[in-house]
């Protein structure tokens, strides 16, 4: 698809998946770079041509949040889906990855715009349900920015509506999604916020995801801390009520938002 009739002058490849790349590109309209993920419709199967894909462009085209990645326009062809996006210098995942961790008072700022933005979702009856450090962007001024919502589903009834599609990466999925069981997909979002938040605090995830039938034992034991980095009584905890395995007691995302550790000023 040639993109300079839509005004956009297109640079390298910046990332690349199974099923789409990214590129850099410069927009003559906005005079600034962007960043176009490619979807190639080819690749996909029908289930996400006809329910994820245009899950995705919808909530997209709704969501307005300073921590939810600015998508600028949506270009549809018979061969490809274009999401035209602000750019972003990495992921969270590599952010940490150059750091080893972040410390409380580093880590405190980004995790409570990530919960905000996870608040708005969950207000406006979006779960994300895919919740990872891939899918955190760092942008140039240091914002983080939820991304990729190909696996969200958005519920509009007030009524319970459980989920039972296995959804996201195994190291972040809650205990519920991995036994197979129907799940609140709301309550799945805060497990993976948990383990997001114990990832970028320790460097390391919680739970050793290389053998699945082993990930669900060490989900039931006691949750354990390295000896190094210390973390606070209070950034403990948070963790904690997050990876709660009942669901039913499992933290809600305003207790999140509300907790006392992200309340705490540096």
């Amino acid at each position: 698809m040639d993109l300079t009739i839509f005004g956009y002058e297109i640079g390298e490849v910046i990332a690349e998946g199974t099923f789409s790349i990214v590129r850099k590109a410069f927009s003559q309209k906005l005079q600034r770079s962007v960043a176009i993920k490619v979807i190639d419709k080819s690749k996909q199967s029908d289930d996400y041509l006809t329910k994820c894909l245009p899950r995705e462009v919808s909530i997209f085209a709704e969501c307005s949040h300073p921590n939810i990645i600015k998508v600028y326009q949506i270009i549809e062809s018979s061969e490809h889906t274009l999401f035209i996006m602000e750019e972003a210098k990495a992921d969270l995942y590599d952010f940490i990855d150059s750091q080893g961790h972040l410390s409380e008072e580093v880590a405190r700022p980004y995790f409570r715009q990530i919960s905000q933005a996870l608040e708005y979702c969950h207000i406006h009856h979006i779960a994300h349900r895919d919740i990872k450090c891939e899918n955190i962007l760092i942008t140039a001024d240091n914002i983080p920015k939820l991304t990729d919502f190909g696996l969200a589903t958005c519920i509009k009834s007030s009524e319970s509506c459980p989920s039972s599609t296995f959804c996201g990466s195994a190291a972040y999925a809650a205990p519920e999604i991995l036994n197979g069981e129907k799940y609140d997909p709301f309550k799945a979002d805060i497990w993976s916020l948990g383990v997001l938040l114990y990832v970028i605090v320790t460097g390391c995830l919680p739970f050793d995801d290389s053998d699945l039938s082993k990930l669900k034992e060490l989900q039931i034991q006691s949750l354990q801390f390295p000896p190094s980095p210390s973390l606070s009584d209070c950034c403990r905890n948070l963790i904690d009520v997050m990876l709660e395995r009942n669901p039913e007691i499992r933290a809600s995302i305003k207790h999140v938002v509300d907790h006392q550790w992200l309340r705490e000023s540096n």
